[in-house]
């Protein structure tokens, strides 16, 4: 027995008959009979996934002791107050008689008879519950700044696995992308490492980032055409305006196969091949100039086209909107006038695209035209998760962000403001990007 500090002690080989499961468990309401609290953790709270993962290392986590407080009237014998569901796991492997049916009865019995369940554990002993709450709380009520258990977030959880996970090409790639100042920690966090991977597996998609291994960072081109396409596929990967990322979690084999041809489409997809594939060298680091500053609130902004979106086809009147939409405040008083032209930027862009690819018809409604453009750009590559604001647009003429709506406000329908219209521009430039990319 070693003394740790006078409120609790380090006991090692305490017997499971002198331990206790607790009656005041916080995992389930106040339950006196031992027999009905091991049918509530096996029932709610996954007991006997415990009991096979200790028959299977024929132990504990050593990492992890048992905590326990004496009981007053029985001298020797402890409640235990943290570590119930090992205890339970414990208690019914040595003695299968106290599963609560005989279904877990027969699955513990075929656990035992191939593993050596210890009888003995370590534990630590508690003066009181008191004594006890504040460690229980360090344990069980999440980071508290820091101070508390800190789960590690996907990366760190693949870094651990040493390769031997399927994620571990996509979570070098955010390594990459964090290195490199095209995302922060924060942004990271909105990316999904499981979808980015459904991706990378897909040999076509590696081929048009320029990447030659499944599990590694092999470049197969020059190394700045490869990074300038990974840093648009991270870009693919964060949720956009508050929409869904153009990778699509629920994307399959053929929408995969379809962004690839997307990014060679787009002029995105590295050109200058190697003669063989080699490590990818370290990223260039981002300059002062390029550290991102704490951007403002979306709709704090004043004008509702950013200087960012550029539309270079040579269309005078699309160039005249955009511009005007780039200076106009619509606090000034101008907020019916700036309502009117996010309406005539988006149509113009969809009416450029029309003509371009030979559909385009004089006095097609609104919710037509969004509708045609739709289906045109799905059956090009582009997939439904990249075009959801067009799909409402086009499926439903009293949808916020529907041409129908925006021009009913210049009828007096409802009263456009400054944060509505940036949000439906924002919803819509994803959109209207493609749209350009292919005009």
């Amino acid at each position: 027995m070693a003394k740790v500090r006078p409120d609790f002690l380090n006991v090692d080989d305490v017997t499971l008959t002198r331990l206790h499961l607790d009656p005041e468990n916080p995992r389930h309401d106040p339950i006196q009979d031992e027999d009905r609290i091991i049918a509530q953790l096996f029932g709610a709270e996954k007991t006997l996934a415990v009991a096979k993962d200790i028959a299977q290392k024929g132990a504990i986590s050593p990492l992890d002791r048992i905590g326990v407080i004496e009981m007053e009237d029985n001298p020797g014998h402890y409640i235990v107050v943290e570590g119930n569901r090992r205890t339970c796991a414990l208690k019914v492997l040595h003695d299968p008689k106290k599963a609560p049916n005989t279904t877990l009865r027969d699955a513990i019995e075929a656990l035992r008879a191939s593993a050596k369940v210890p009888g003995k554990v370590p534990v630590v002993v508690f003066k009181d519950r008191a004594t006890a709450e504040p460690w229980l709380k360090l344990r069980h009520l999440g980071a508290q700044g820091g101070a508390g258990t800190r789960e590690w977030d996907s990366a760190a959880k693949n870094r651990f696995a040493r390769g031997a996970t399927p994620d571990r090409l996509a979570v070098a790639l955010l390594d990459r992308a964090e290195e490199a100042g095209w995302i922060d920690p924060v942004s990271r966090k909105t990316i999904s490492v499981t979808t980015m991977t459904r991706y990378v597996s897909n040999p076509v998609v590696r081929a048009a980032l320029g990447l030659g291994s499944a599990s590694e960072l092999k470049f197969t081109h020059e190394p700045a055409e490869v990074d300038a396409a990974l840093q648009s596929f991270v870009n693919d990967a964060l949720p956009q305006n508050g929409a869904e990322p153009v990778l699509s979690s629920r994307s399959r084999k053929a929408d995969r196969v379809a962004y690839a041809n997307a990014l060679h489409q787009r002029g995105v997809a590295p050109r200058t091949s190697l003669p063989a594939p080699i490590d990818a060298p370290a990223p260039e680091a981002p300059t002062a100039a390029k550290k991102a500053r704490n951007p403002r609130s979306p709709d704090k902004r004043p004008h509702i086209v950013q200087s960012s979106f550029v539309a270079k086809h040579g269309d005078k009147n699309l160039q005249r909107i955009l511009q005007e939409l780039r200076t106009i405040k619509p606090d000034d008083g101008y907020v019916f006038s700036t309502n009117y032209l996010v309406r005539a930027a988006v149509e113009r862009i969809m009416v450029l695209y029309a003509m371009k690819h030979g559909f385009h018809q004089s006095g097609t409604p609104d919710h037509l035209l969004v509708k045609q453009c739709y289906e045109h750009l799905g059956n090009n590559g582009v997939t439904a998760n990249q075009l959801k604001v067009m799909r409402v647009a086009a499926s439903n003429k009293d949808a916020l962000y529907s041409l129908d709506t925006l021009g009913s406000a210049v009828h007096g329908a409802h009263l456009p403001t400054r944060a509505s219209l940036i949000a439906v521009w924002d919803n819509w430039e994803p959109s209207l990007r493609l749209l350009l990319d292919r005009i």
